[in-house]
């Protein structure tokens, strides 16, 4: 009889749309992070002070949508060039670990807008 040894695996990939889904899920928890934190700040203007005022829960949303958006929109586009990357040529096997690695801009956007708030 003849033995064959069984060839070594080759490294299996992470499916891309598990990897996708991932990311996306960070972003959502980032965005859903970012619209609570408006519940921080006061819906109130201060007395007296005419019309040309705002509140600090107006300026937090014309912040978010005038500097989050943008800085999260090219954070997602460089997530997409990270997850292709970690996908096609580094041996993760797991989608979750792709997809957490493609998410570190928007985790780090995250993490820098929460520092900058407080």
């Amino acid at each position: 009889m003849t033995e064959t040894l069984a060839e070594p695996a080759a490294p299996r990939r992470p499916d891309p749309r598990e990897a996708l889904l991932v990311t996306l899920a960070w972003y959502g928890a980032v965005v859903l992070a970012l619209l609570a934190g408006s519940a921080l700040f006061s819906g109130a203007v201060p007395p007296g002070c005419g019309d040309e005022c705002t509140s600090d829960r107006d300026r937090w949303l014309l912040f978010g949508l005038y500097t989050l958006t943008p800085a999260l929109f090219l954070a997602m586009l460089v997530s997409f060039v990270l997850l292709g990357l970690t996908v096609a040529r580094r041996p993760v096997r797991s989608a979750a670990v792709a997809g957490t690695l493609s998410a570190v801009p928007v985790l780090l956007l995250g993490g820098l807008v929460s520092l900058v708030v407080r």
